[in-house]
């Protein structure tokens, strides 16, 4: 799944795009896939993106119509530009038209992600109940202490958490508790103020690395041009055997996911 760095780069791609250009409609192929928020009274095409941000792993586009999309990648989720596009490829669920009959179309094997179409003062509603972002002053040491406190669940797990921390997912968080040196399976409320320092330190560094260089691209992430990001090349643990100095790394279940880890260097 797209965590916060590819998410964020292919947000960066989607505002390059749409710089100037027109939004003339939005067109659905696979049932589920685009939403429309009843409260939407009017068409909001032809519109113009005025702002973007990016919340985790939500995107959102706010148009001078005052209407907003939300886009969300989830699984297997990828937005393309193409200019003056053919018929709809085969895992096309979607497709944002822009002037020119240019498009960006969304392509998602798994179908699981989606595109919301809004009233932009329903905002809050299609949003779920999000953390901090990992990389604003919020997510520091003082939140973990107090969103640790008492909580027997992995560490791992709490990290993963959308409602604790916005946009980690399963890739960096394997990474940044390998730097951390920190067992991923350690209950939350057994990490001292120096790991969690630690764990805050090595967030932050970790994914301004990716976004550096587009993100990781170990699945389906593309970027908007359909390139590959390179922060694949590197990663020190996730889906690898060894750690950087050797040692045999293993691989525990937790909150469904694989979870690499070296016990020589994590305690």
């Amino acid at each position: 799944m797209p965590e916060l760095p590819e998410v964020q780069t292919v947000l960066d791609g989607v505002v390059q795009v749409l710089g100037g250009k027109s939004i003339t409609g939005l067109e659905c192929y696979y049932p589920g896939t685009v939403i429309i928020d009843p409260l939407l009274d009017r068409d909001p095409f032809p519109a113009r993106l005025i702002k973007a941000e990016r919340r985790g792993k939500y995107m959102i586009l706010h148009l001078d119509s005052s209407a907003c999309i939300i886009i969300h990648l989830r699984m297997t989720g990828k937005l393309v530009y193409e200019p003056q596009p053919d018929e709809p490829h085969k895992h096309e669920r979607a497709r944002l038209l822009l002037a020119s009959d240019d498009a960006l179309r969304f392509i998602d094997i798994r179908t699981f992600g989606k595109i919301t179409l809004l009233d932009s003062c329903n905002l809050a509603k299609y949003l779920p109940a999000l953390g901090p972002e990992p990389l604003s002053q919020d997510f520091n040491l003082s939140y973990l202490q107090q969103a640790f406190k008492g909580r027997k669940a992995p560490v791992k797990n709490l990290l993963l958490d959308q409602g604790l921390v916005a946009g980690l997912g399963n890739i960096y968080v394997c990474e940044l508790l390998f730097r951390s040196k920190i067992r991923p399976d350690r209950p939350g409320s057994s990490l001292s103020a120096k790991e969690l320092r630690e764990i805050v330190k090595y967030t932050k560094e970790l994914l301004l690395e990716a976004l550096a260089v587009g993100g990781t691209s170990v699945s389906d992430y593309r970027q908007i041009d359909d390139k590959t990001g390179e922060f694949q090349h590197f990663l020190r643990v996730y889906q690898k055997r060894e750690c950087p100095v050797g040692h045999k790394l293993q691989n525990l279940k937790l909150a469904g996911r694989s979870s690499f880890f070296c016990p020589e260097c994590q305690k």
